[in-house]
């Protein structure tokens, strides 16, 4: 009978009878404890126990340790108890023949951690998808191959650990053939001289429906900087070296827009950074009309504005588009106040500007007149008048 009909046999039939040659070898151990003599104590275990455990080390040590090749073990294996090795240790393929592959083991295959430094060990795990005997998964042949390692094979039955050393820098692909099926596993970026990203920042802190949003990055190396990539979610950029450009757009009304950058230098080394957002609003989508009036109206006293609805406010920190109201006169004058009393020191309104206004309670907008609209970005939240 091959390892895996007894190990079956063991694990699913004979449970009871090993459990009890185990109970038989642990009193012979204990007895010679208490004096007899200790030569005499060497029974030798059932042979189907001494085969399953020496088949459970499925890969071979090296001079500096092996990293095991299972997290799930049978409990009722020799090597459950086996400490395991350092994870600063390369895995080497098994010296045991791989078991007949059976296509029921499926899943995927990642680096536990994607960034790595040249020079280090990188991890790498299969994940089973699906359910299924955990037995199948541990007698599964694995073959592992990697791009850029030390070590560019390891194979071995339930190798589904592995940890392998990558010399140089770069982005790397793994691929596992896992009883019989192929998976390619995520890559893994190995860092070679660092890269230093101080900022990445737009050219302006809102932009209206049909402007362009700039960003610049600022970033430095030690090896020469070789490439700038940039990506954003809210569309396609344009990008030029240092500088990457979008045109706000309707859709982006009332969003923080973002960019990112990956800056590559020539020792392969790769470094993305999340770029300062943008506020946009279309100016012909109206978020409030403003209230008629006068601010310093009784009904908006301190004491009053906290109970006041929300939607007469401008939100703190959001690009809003506010329309005048259709009773106000041309020319008219606008007044703000912050809805917290205590907010008055800290309260700065960007009235269709990128600077703030250095006196907010009366000011006149320019060309301020019944339907003008008009986009607002305040530091705290507000409420604005018009008369």
């Amino acid at each position: 009978m091959n390892f895996s009909g007894r190990f079956r046999l063991i694990s699913r039939a004979g449970v009871s009878s090993l459990f009890s040659a185990f109970l038989l070898s642990a009193l012979s151990v204990g007895f010679t404890a208490c004096g007899s003599d200790s030569n005499s104590a060497s029974d030798e275990a059932p042979p189907e126990y001494s085969s399953a455990a020496k088949s459970s080390a499925s890969v071979k040590s090296s001079d500096s340790g092996t990293q095991t090749s299972s997290e799930s073990k049978p409990t009722s294996s020799a090597s459950s108890s086996k400490p395991k090795s350092s994870a600063s240790s390369e895995t080497t393929s098994s010296e045991e023949i791989l078991n007949e592959a059976k296509n029921v083991i499926k899943g995927t295959c990642a680096p536990t951690n994607p960034i790595i430094s040249k020079g280090e060990i990188g991890e790498w795990k299969f994940y089973r998808e699906g359910e299924g005997d955990i037995f199948d998964q541990i007698l599964a042949p694995f073959a592992w191959a990697f791009e850029g390692a030390a070590t560019t094979n390891v194979q071995g039955n339930g190798m589904d650990k592995v940890t392998i050393r990558y010399p140089d820098a770069g982005s790397f692909a793994a691929y596992l053939n896992v009883d019989g099926n192929d998976i390619a596993c995520e890559s893994i970026q190995v860092q070679g001289i660092p890269i230093v990203i101080n900022s990445c920042k737009p050219n302006r802190s809102t932009a209206k429906a049909g402007e362009t949003i700039t960003w610049t990055v600022d970033a430095e190396s030690e090896s020469p900087i070789t490439a700038y990539t940039w990506t954003s979610a809210y569309g396609e950029l344009s990008g030029s070296g240092t500088s990457g450009s979008i045109i706000a757009n309707s859709a982006m009304h009332k969003q923080s827009v973002s960019a990112t950058v990956a800056v590559t230098n020539a020792d392969n080394s790769v470094v993305k950074y999340a770029c300062d957002g943008v506020s946009v609003v279309d100016p012909e989508s109206v978020d409030l009309i403003l209230p008629l009036g006068s601010i310093n109206d009784a009904d908006y006293g301190e004491k009053v504005l906290p109970t006041l609805p929300d939607s007469l406010f401008i939100p703190a920190q959001t690009a809003t588009t506010v329309q005048i109201p259709a009773g106000a006169k041309s020319g008219c004058i606008v007044g703000c106040k912050p809805r917290l009393g205590s907010d008055y020191t800290n309260t700065q309104i960007f009235w269709d500007s990128d600077d703030p206004l250095t006196s907010f309670a009366y000011f006149t907008p320019n060309g301020c007149a019944p339907g003008k609209k008009y986009t607002v970005t305040a530091s705290v939240t507000v409420i604005c008048v018009a008369n």
